[in-house]
Formats: structure tokens, C-alpha cells, sequence
């Protein structure tokens, strides 16, 4: 089985969504909320007293929620980066790398007539993400810093 080009493009269309969207809720939870009860990793997740109430102290206003959206947004995407290493095979893990096989990411029913996907995803990763701007229309924020 392989991995189609279609399927490999949704994928990262989709990871790019969930980083934008994701970045989003997390700081509209701090910064507009002041909630922190959605913290879910690590398992025994959430804040100290002391660590909200510093978080508390930041101001909402659009430029914080824009770099606390853009500095969000750039650590996931560096962890979905190294994943997609580890998938495309260019890397091994840090723990256990020595008996390390490798995995493979196919699609679930092979399709003879779908393209194959021939790119590697860690590649494709950050360039998908221009497409999922056009894809994702006007908002009054980005996460990139061209002008429209």
C-alpha cells in the first residue's frame, strides 16, 4: 500500500488547521477567559495558583493574542515537524532510536488510480501551509507576516 498524494495533501491541510485553530482557542482560554481548566497534557495537567495568577496579570489586548498565537502555533508545528521525520524516515526517535524500524503512514484502501504521493511530508508540511491560508479566508489576524 502506499500513501496517496490526495490523502498526504488533506493531512496536511488539516494539521496546519488544527495549529491555527488550536493556537486560537488556546489563547482566547488565557487571554480572554482567564480559564485554564482546558490544559490536558501532561495527564496531571494544569497550573499552579501561583502560575495563573501570573498568567492573569497579561493584558488582552491583539497584539499579545498575536504572538501568544504565533509562539503556540510555531512549537506544535515544530512537533509535527519532527513526527513527519520520524514518518518519512529521516530521522529516528531520541529514545529507543537503536531499535528503531521505522513506521509507515498508507492509505487505509489502496486506490489504483490515486497519484502517489512522491514528496516527503516534513517538506511539504510548512509549504501546505499557504494553501490552507487561501483555504481558510479573511480573518481579522495571521499567523504569517506578509501583508494581504
Amino acid at each position: 500500500m502506499k500513501l496517496s498524494k490526495k490523502n498526504a495533501i488533506a493531512l496536511l491541510l488539516d494539521v496546519n488547521q488544527d495549529i491555527e485553530e488550536y493556537s486560537e482557542a488556546t489563547v482566547k482560554h488565557i487571554i480572554e477567559e482567564k480559564n485554564f481548566d482546558f490544559l490536558t497534557y501532561p495527564p496531571n495537567n494544569g497550573l499552579t495558583e501561583l502560575e495563573q495568577l501570573e498568567v492573569k496579570k497579561l493584558y488582552n489586548n491583539e497584539h499579545l493574542k498575536n504572538a501568544l498565537r504565533k509562539i503556540l502555533a510555531n512549537n506544535t508545528a515544530g512537533v509535527i515537524f519532527n513526527m513527519f521525520n520520524l514518518i518519512d524516515g529521516t530521522t529516528d526517535p531520541k529514545i529507543h532510536g537503536e531499535s528503531w524500524t521505522g513506521v509507515k503512514l498508507v492509505d487505509q484502501e489502496d486506490q489504483d488510480d490515486d497519484e502517489e504521493f512522491m514528496d516527503t511530508l516534513h517538506d511539504c508540511f510548512f509549504e501546505t501551509y499557504w494553501e490552507w491560508k487561501k483555504l481558510r479566508g479573511a480573518k481579522s489576524w495571521k499567523l504569517d507576516t506578509y501583508d494581504e
